[in-house]
């Protein structure tokens, strides 16, 4: 997306110094721009258009060429400092500012929202006691790439025999298959999108079920994704 506020086309940025120069010659005192700088504008602008005029002529070759991208350069580098030296609001306009053929700043922050992608945790097995999870977007969902979003791994572990009161307590293991992600007992954040999860010796043989979501450092979250469970090999 293009951000620069001067046209794309030489064309184009002559022709806004051309309409400053004719906008500057009657406002130029009132907007408190010290009459050099108009000058200059003006002289830089004939300048520009010789070397223009010279570049499109049956005479060009490489040190015209260098002469109009000088002459351009030049024009464009007094542009950008008379914008940033002189032309704010107040004492411009709106109206001014539209005349110049300048954007209106925008001094509305724009909301951006909490990513709205769904992703899954796709399960292998690195080696014993371990889950490798790969993170990917669900079918119709892509990756969000705001640097401040990461994932929220939630996990929780169903024993082969009942837990005890003391391990649910302490919410070690699962007390049941879980029917909500809200009931995983264990969370961590990551930024990458592989990670291994490392469980206890004891727990091989176990069921363990995972989830995953968007998160960011201040707790924001986005939608849950599927859970998904495997055994612990």
């Amino acid at each position: 997306m293009r951000t620069d506020w001067l046209p794309s086309s030489r064309t184009g940025q002559l022709a806004m110094a051309q309409n400053w120069v004719s906008i500057l010659n009657n406002k130029a005192q009132a907007w408190g721009i010290p009459n050099q700088f108009v000058t200059k504008l003006e002289s830089l602008v004939e300048q520009t258009q010789d070397a223009l005029y010279d570049a499109i002529s049956s005479a060009r070759n490489a040190v015209i060429n260098q002469q109009m991208r000088t002459a351009f350069g030049n024009l464009t580098d007094h542009m950008r400092d008379i914008r940033r030296r002189h032309f704010f609001m107040p004492p411009l306009t709106e109206a001014d500012w539209v005349s110049l053929g300048l954007r209106l700043p925008d001094t509305i922050p724009t909301p951006i929202g909490p990513p709205t992608s769904v992703v899954m945790a796709e399960v292998s097995y690195p080696h014993k006691n371990s889950l490798a999870l790969s993170i990917t977007p669900m079918p119709g969902h892509r990756y969000d790439t705001r640097a401040e979003w990461g994932f929220r791994i939630y996990y929780g572990v169903l024993p082969q025999i009942a837990a005890s009161e003391e391990m649910t307590i302490e919410r070690q293991y699962l007390r049941r298959e879980p029917e909500r992600p809200e009931e995983l007992t264990n969370s961590y954040f990551t930024r990458r999108r592989h990670s291994v999860i490392e469980f206890e010796y004891d727990n091989s043989g176990m069921k363990c079920f995972m989830c995953v979501r968007y998160e960011n450092g201040k707790g924001d979250k986005g939608p849950w994704g599927p859970m998904v469970s495997s055994f612990i090999p």
